[in-house]
């Protein structure tokens, strides 16, 4: 009985439904884009630039510098914003600062704080730039300062622009 309702039922609802399997058109909405021009490139490249020296000065002052977070309590370090030394710096940079202090918070050698005065050691840096046979290069400078802001030690890393697919090492 069960199975001739069922059958019942759904005979019904197939009658009700267009089995006409026609071809329909369906109404496109258009797909927003996003051009990217030039300069917006060349902003994506210089972000990319900011990080890969952010990296390596960081990572080279890690290696650097055992003698002073290899001791109990963990140093606390305070970061200090990164410093344009030139007016014409396309922007990014910002970036180098967050990548700067997610490789030392995740390091676990330093306690980064946020007040220099809570700090054992502060971290200046700074970034310049220049060109070299017309391709864009930046210089980034790190110091490790004591409290009363006296270097410690200081890095130096330059990276340029490749002229091949406008990569920077």
């Amino acid at each position: 009985m069960k199975k001739i309702f069922t059958f019942g039922v759904v005979l019904l609802l197939t009658g009700c439904a267009d089995l006409s399997f026609q071809k329909k058109e369906v109404p496109v909405e258009p797909v927003e884009t996003t051009t990217i021009t030039m300069p917006d490139m060349q902003n994506i490249y210089m972000t990319k630039a900011y990080e890969t020296a952010a990296t390596r000065i960081t990572n080279k002052m890690l290696d650097d510098t055992p003698d002073l977070y290899e001791v109990q309590p963990r140093p606390k370090i305070y970061i200090r914003q990164i410093r344009k030394e030139a007016t014409g710096l396309p922007d990014g940079f910002y970036t180098a600062q967050q990548v700067i202090k997610d490789i030392i918070s995740g390091s676990g050698t330093y306690t980064v704080v946020n007040k220099a005065d809570e700090a054992d050691y502060i971290l200046a840096t700074s970034i310049n730039q220049f060109n070299v046979d017309n391709l864009p290069g930046i210089i980034i400078k790190q110091s490790i300062n004591d409290i009363y802001d006296q270097q410690l030690r200081g890095w130096n890393i330059v990276i340029k622009q490749m002229t091949e697919d406008k990569s920077w090492w």
